[in-house]
């Protein structure tokens, strides 16, 4: 008797096993039948999106410094110091009184001893700062901080730094490293450098006084073709440098696909697909622009990778 019932109950679980297997079995296949059915039918009916032109400038940032000259001004006697044009940077002419150092006993005049450039405040490199440590030196260029601008009423000390004049005119040089990419070097070999402050900024020409490559960077001394007076209060500087245009179409990214070693993307004709392969480089925004293999209105696949070819239909 216990072993019939022994015998039942493993019946009974086979039975259940095999019942779940069953409808486990039936549920994938309606999932799997659901899941072709509904790539088939995007893949008839894919998302459409169009070439639109576009011109894309290629640009490069280099992380580098500025040199200039430049003379620190002191303070002939302790007092609190004011500024009669400001703090600056401002510029002013040789002779103008830039500081006076008032102490209960006299006023002390400080005065610009060229045209220039007044900024009341130093950095701490004034007599350190030469190109030619910069240049032969075979390491990173150094981090230097910000112009600490005097306060106006501070206390200073007798020969204390009141400030510095940057003499005007002058050339503001520039040494930096930058990545040898797009054509980079070839506008370095022919001194056609374009360098802008921000990305915002029109370009000017810098005059390359020489440059050396080291691996896949280049370091760089040039001429700036500009010199405003911001700059005096940071010796480094994020540089934009631009190394021409690309022009053609943007398409989604998503649409470019390889297949069988070439790069491509569907296109449709009529109510038909075909794959095409194109020329380009991916951009910013998930788009891609195309130089080859596209003209301005074509329509491809966004989801390349599901396309096929042949027959879709749009509507």
């Amino acid at each position: 008797m216990k072993q019939r019932k022994r015998e039942n109950r493993v019946r009974g679980t086979i039975h259940s096993i095999f019942y779940f297997i069953g409808v486990a079995a039936i549920l994938w296949g309606w999932v799997y039948a659901f899941r072709s059915y509904f790539r088939h039918y995007d893949s008839l009916h894919p998302e459409i999106a169009w070439a639109v032109p576009i011109v894309r400038e290629d640009i490069v940032e280099v992380d580098g410094v500025f040199l200039w000259d430049e003379i620190v001004l002191t303070s002939p006697g302790a007092g609190k110091a004011r500024f009669p044009r400001g703090r600056g940077p401002v510029r002013v002419e040789k002779g103008a009184v830039v500081a006076r150092v008032a102490s209960a006993n006299r006023t002390y005049d400080v005065k610009a001893v060229n045209e220039g450039y007044f900024v009341a405040g130093v950095d701490g490199m004034e007599n350190n700062w030469r190109y030619s440590s910069l240049w032969l030196e075979e390491r990173e260029l150094p981090s230097v901080p910000r112009v600490v601008l005097i306060g106006d009423g501070a206390d200073v000390k007798s020969g204390a730094p009141v400030g510095k004049i940057v003499p005007q005119p002058q050339v503001l040089h520039f040494v930096g490293y930058a990545d040898l990419t797009g054509s980079l070097e070839e506008l370095l070999d022919k001194n056609r450098v374009m360098v802008k402050m921000d990305r915002q900024d029109t370009p000017s020409k810098a005059e390359v006084r020489v440059y050396e490559k080291i691996g896949y960077r280049a370091k760089i001394s040039m001429s700036m073709p500009w010199f405003p007076p911001d700059l005096t209060l940071s010796r480094n500087y994020k540089l934009v440098i631009g190394t021409g245009t690309m022009s053609g179409v943007s398409i989604p990214e998503t649409a470019v696909i390889n297949r069988g070693g070439l790069k491509g993307a569907f296109v449709l004709k009529g109510s038909s697909t075909h794959f095409s392969e194109i020329k380009g480089r991916a951009i910013d925004d998930g788009k891609y622009l195309v130089t080859e293999g596209l003209r301005l209105g074509d329509a491809v696949v966004v989801d390349g990778g599901t396309a096929i070819e042949g027959r879709v239909k749009l509507w």
